[in-house]
């Protein structure tokens, strides 16, 4: 899970005392991880603050960085709780095109019927060809149901399928939609046409929206959630493609801009490849704790 920024910080502090040259390379370092410079910049100054001119460690540098990056992360991070009150509860998915959002879709599909949960996947992608194939071959992996149909409109499909999965008693359903750009006009009204046609059945719904990001994004994700947030409400994130990352310390950007929590990261090809996301464990696997 992501690339480590542990080996090029020892690299720079082997028990020398802390001076401005290894302040820059610490910088330097942040920033190519995707770290705003905001950010950076505001941790160099408390390094600096508390051990400059001090012979100082490694591990007392990304102690350090650890404590402040988690004052950043934990305070909107949160559990994703399906409420069983809400029957079906709905989870509406949204991103770009290649984010993994529908392989993400059949990994939370096989959580939940792990979890001995019923779950329907409303395939609301009409508008690439093969997508409803695709995530046919998931939900069928996951033992979930699938509800398409084909050339339809995807608010009606959403409509029609919420029902269903209401009428079947489904624990959850999962919404997929288009990938699309943000400034797609034409697909961000479908989006909300979607949600609004739910809301028709369930004025709770949906009752969370997530959206999917690509682990290898960086900074664009933040362009994403800032084109995606001036149309819809979303709930949170997932992060996709997170092992071999080189740009994850866009997720402190994110987390701190925004204030929302990450939900999920996925972490491979295989349908298990699902983590909660931990801020401790991230930052221990990105500072090599």
């Amino acid at each position: 899970m992501f690339t480590k920024l542990g080996k090029k910080i020892t690299s720079i502090f082997t028990n020398k005392k802390l001076d401005d040259s290894m302040l820059e390379e610490l910088e330097e370092i942040l920033i190519t991880a995707d770290i705003s410079y905001d950010i950076t910049e505001r941790l160099i100054n408390t390094i600096k603050k508390q051990k400059f001119g001090k012979d100082v460690k490694d591990t007392e540098i990304k102690e350090i960085l650890k404590e402040e990056l988690l004052k950043i992360i934990s305070p909107y991070q949160e559990e994703f709780i399906i409420d069983d009150k809400e029957k079906p509860f709905s989870i509406i998915m949204i991103g770009v095109n290649g984010s993994g959002k529908t392989t993400t879709i059949g990994k939370l599909a096989n959580k939940y019927t792990k979890e001995n949960k019923s779950v329907s996947v409303i395939a609301c992608d009409t508008f690439r060809i093969a997508a409803t194939e695709q995530l046919a071959d998931w939900v069928k992996e996951a033992n979930a149901k699938l509800i398409s149909k084909e050339n339809a409109n995807p608010s009606g499909l959403a409509y029609d399928g919420y029902n269903k999965a209401k009428a079947e008693n489904d624990d959850i359903v999962l919404i997929d939609t288009a990938g699309r750009l943000a400034n797609n006009e034409s697909l961000m009204a479908e989006l909300e046409k979607i949600i609004k046609t739910i809301k028709k059945i369930n004025t709770n719904a949906p009752n969370k929206t997530i959206l999917v990001l690509d682990g290898n994004g960086g900074q664009n994700s933040l362009l994403q959630m800032e084109k995606f947030s001036q149309n819809i409400k979303i709930d949170g994130f997932i992060i996709t493609k997170t092992e071999g990352s080189s740009k994850s310390g866009f997720i402190i950007s994110l987390i701190e801009k925004y204030k929302k929590p990450i939900y999920f990261i996925t972490d491979g090809e295989q349908i298990e490849d699902i983590k909660n996301f931990s801020p401790d464990t991230f930052l221990n696997t990105l500072l090599e704790l």
